[in-house]
Parts: structure tokens; C-alpha cells; sequence
């Protein structure tokens, strides 16, 4: 099971607090308590510092919110469901005495329950209308033209915008995964030296052993 970041960011506070503990008698020879605390810091950041430490946690949650932010797109996909109901609903109506034009209007759908449904019926739509009478719009706006630009912005623009979110943050993500294993290595490594250097049943040992967390 991978270890959560806060017991990663809780232990590796816990080794920097006792490498300092320790300084005066002890240092680890492969990090510097500086490198230790720099390590932390990427993750967490540091407002106060200067310039600003911006850390990977806050990088990700930033990069996790624009790709949350659907607005535009669904603000799009909400209209495009709008006029999909409104154009083969009245196509219906219109056509209702013409069998061919109305069978090319059977089994076609404007009751989507997702983004790809919606997409999917809008497409079935626009093919359709296209068919039976192109220059006919059910309401002023709502033409065959401006219904084919909105889909298309809905499938091909907004949704790669979409896409581009998620792959950034899903690399922040990975990014901050990583750190996270890095320290956690560190921290097993700079408690598998003090205990060594400090056993059990020295006062230095003991406090290593109650007060560093080595399970999540």
C-alpha cells in the first residue's frame, strides 16, 4: 500500500526535529539537516521564506482545480443538449406528415446523461437535420450552421482544453508521488543510521524509537 504524503510530511518532520536533537553528538554523513528540511520544503512550501517557496502540494492542488473547472465546457455541452431537444423536438412536429423525412428522425435520442452522450446525440442530430431539410432552423439562432459550430467547439476545442488540464495535472500529480517516495526514503534511511548509531537502551535510542513513526 502506498504511504499517505501526511505520513510521509509527519515522519520526515519527526526525523528533521530529532536530526537536530542530535546534531551536537551526531550527523548523518548523506544529507545535511538543511538538504532534510529542503527536501520537506519542496513539498510543503515555505510562504515565509525569500523569495516564496511554491510546493509541489499546492503546485498539484492548483493544477488539479483548473482541470476540475469545467465551466466553459460544460456551460457549451449545456447549450448544445438545449438546442438538441429544441431542434428534434420541433423537427417532430414539422415533419410529422412526411413519413420519410420523419423516419430519418426514428431512434434518435435528446435525453443524455453525460458529456458523451450528449456529444454522440448532437452529432445524430446535426446528421439528420442535415438530411432532411438543411435550411430550416426550429428557432432564430438555432441553425443547422451555428448548431454544427457549437458541437464541433463542444467535441474538438473545449474538450482538448479539457484534456490538457487533465495531463497537467495528472504530471503535477506524479510529480508530487515521486517527492513524496523520495523522502520517505530518505527518512527510512536516516533512521536506519541513528538507530544504529544509537541502540536501544540508550536515552538517544529510545526517543528515536517512541517518537519517529515508521508505519503509516
Amino acid at each position: 500500500m502506498a504511504l499517505s504524503i501526511d505520513f510521509i510530511k509527519d515522519r520526515a518532520l519527526k526525523t528533521i526535529a530529532a536530526a537536530q536533537q542530535l546534531a551536537p553528538i551526531w550527523t548523518w554523513q548523506e544529507k545535511t539537516i538543511a538538504e532534510l528540511q529542503g527536501a520537506l520544503t519542496a513539498i510543503i512550501g515555505d510562504r515565509d521564506a525569500k523569495p516564496p517557496v511554491i510546493g509541489q502540494e499546492e503546485i498539484e492542488s492548483q493544477a488539479e482545480q483548473v482541470m476540475l473547472a469545467r465551466g466553459a465546457w460544460d456551460t457549451a455541452l449545456d447549450r448544445l443538449h438545449r438546442q438538441t431537444v429544441q431542434g428534434l423536438g420541433m423537427a417532430r412536429t414539422r415533419f410529422r406528415n412526411d413519413p420519410a423525412k420523419l423516419a430519418q428522425l426514428t431512434g434518435l435520442s435528446a435525453e443524455s446523461n453525460s458529456r458523451t452522450e450528449t456529444l454522440a446525440e448532437a452529432l445524430a442530430w446535426e446528421s439528420a437535420w442535415a438530411s432532411v431539410d438543411p435550411a430550416w432552423s426550429p428557432m432564430p439562432g438555432n441553425t443547422l450552421e451555428a448548431f454544427k459550430t457549437l458541437r464541433k467547439q463542444c467535441n474538438e476545442d473545449l474538450q482538448q482544453a479539457h484534456a490538457n488540464a487533465r495531463t497537467v495535472w495528472r504530471g503535477k500529480a506524479a510529480a508530487l508521488a515521486q517527492m513524496g517516495r523520495d523522502l520517505e526514503d530518505l527518512s527510512e534511511a536516516w533512521y536506519a543510521d541513528a538507530t544504529r548509531a544509537f541502540p536501544v537502551g540508550t536515552p538517544e535510542g529510545d526517543t528515536l524509537r517512541s517518537t519517529i513513526p515508521t508505519t503509516y
